[in-house]
Order: structure tokens, then C-alpha cells, then sequence
């Protein structure tokens, strides 16, 4: 059952590219304290490992490799979520409840995206980024942050940073497609250089619905 959260909600994407930050349970615990109090849901991207899946797709079925894909994601939403007492896993976001102790709680997404949503292709057009849309609508979030290793030219549309790779080719699709009862208009949408030593922001437009 989808769950009624009364508290506003924050949506987080960690890139995979941050797996490798040898400080990352630290700098999450930073940036959470300068962050307006909200609850904190957050999946975690492939990384290395999922890219490697990506490297020998053409060998296996697109559909295998996009849940193996999943998968990792939700091994690495596991691990991170075990390196601070503060932190919790959860394996859909239909187990969540409303008074959490945690000050992040992690996602898992295989169970829920193969049992509750049945928007999303199966295949290498959708991402961590565009799942982290589908998360935030589906919680009725007042917030989505993508933290990524560096910020987007501000001068690119949606459009060019699809064409460059910087998110993937489903997200506009992610954001814009019809509001139902499962999903709801995003709110804000920002991306965060978590590399950056103080964190360097963006707000990135939310092209209007179809």
C-alpha cells in the first residue's frame, strides 16, 4: 500500500560515481545537517559495477541486465546504509512509516518497481536518475536532489543534457508524464556537485506535463 507521509518529503539520488569517495559517509552526514528538515529517502546508483552489466549488455537479454542492474543498486543502497548508526534500509518504499528515528533511510527498489510500478522500460534508456523521478512523484515529494561529481552546463535545456549523457534518456519522460493516482507533480528538482567542497547546487526547470 502506498504510504501517507504527512512530513514533507526529500528524494535523494546518490550518483554512483560517489561510491569511491573514500569520505563519503561523512560528507552525506554534513550536507544532511545544512539541508532544511525533512524526511530523507534515498537509492543509490550503479557505479563500476553496473557498468560493466552495461559493457556486456549486448551479450545477455536487455531486460536481465536492466534488473541485474537494479539489483546492484539495491546492494549498494544496503552497504552505505550500514556505515552510519544513524541510517536504515528499507526494502520498498510501501514498508515506510511515518515516525522514523533515522535521519536517511534507504530504498530498495527491485520488489517495488516489479510489483508496483509498470511505467519504466526495461532497458538501458532509464537509469538511477529517471527511478529517483518515478521514487519522488510516487512519495509525493516536496523535493528530488540528484547528487552527482559535477553540476550541469547552465546553459544546456533538459533536452541537451539528455543528448549528453548527463541524465538519462527516459528523465523527461520520468517528470512529465501524466499525474495519476500513483504519481504526482514533482516539485523541485536540484542537483548537487557533491565533490565540491561546499556543495555547489543547481535548480534544474521542470519542463511542463503533457
Amino acid at each position: 500500500m502506498k504510504p501517507s507521509l504527512s512530513t514533507p518529503v526529500r528524494v535523494i539520488k546518490i550518483g554512483g560515481s560517489l561510491l569511491e569517495l573514500p569520505e563519503l559517509t561523512c560528507r552525506l552526514e554534513d550536507w544532511l545537517t545544512q539541508q532544511p528538515p525533512m524526511l530523507n529517502f534515498c537509492i543509490v546508483g550503479g557505479g563500476q559495477p553496473v557498468q560493466k552489466i552495461k559493457d556486456f549488455a549486448r551479450t545477455i537479454d536487455s531486460s536481465k541486465s536492466h534488473w541485474a542492474a537494479i539489483q546492484q543498486m539495491d546492494r549498494h543502497a544496503i552497504s552505505l546504509s550500514q556505515t552510519s548508526q544513524h541510517w536504515s534500509f528499507f526494502d520498498s518504499p510501501d514498508s515506510l512509516q511515518e515516525s522514523l528515528a533515522t535521519t536517511l533511510n534507504f530504498i530498495g527498489m527491485e520488489a517495488w518497481l516489479r510489483n508496483t510500478i509498470v511505467c519504466l522500460p526495461e532497458s538501458w534508456d532509464v537509469t538511477s536518475d529517471s527511478i529517483a523521478v518515478v521514487l519522488a512523484r510516487y512519495l509525493n515529494s516536496k523535493e528530488l536532489t540528484l547528487l552527482k561529481s559535477t553540476l550541469p552546463p547552465r546553459d544546456k535545456s533538459l533536452t541537451q543534457l539528455i543528448d549528453m549523457g548527463f541524465v538519462d534518456r527516459y528523465f523527461e519522460t520520468a517528470l512529465t508524464s501524466a499525474e495519476d493516482s500513483q504519481l504526482s507533480p514533482l516539485e523541485q528538482l536540484k542537483i548537487v556537485n557533491f565533490r565540491d567542497e561546499k556543495f555547489a547546487e543547481q535548480s534544474l526547470r521542470r519542463p511542463c506535463s503533457n
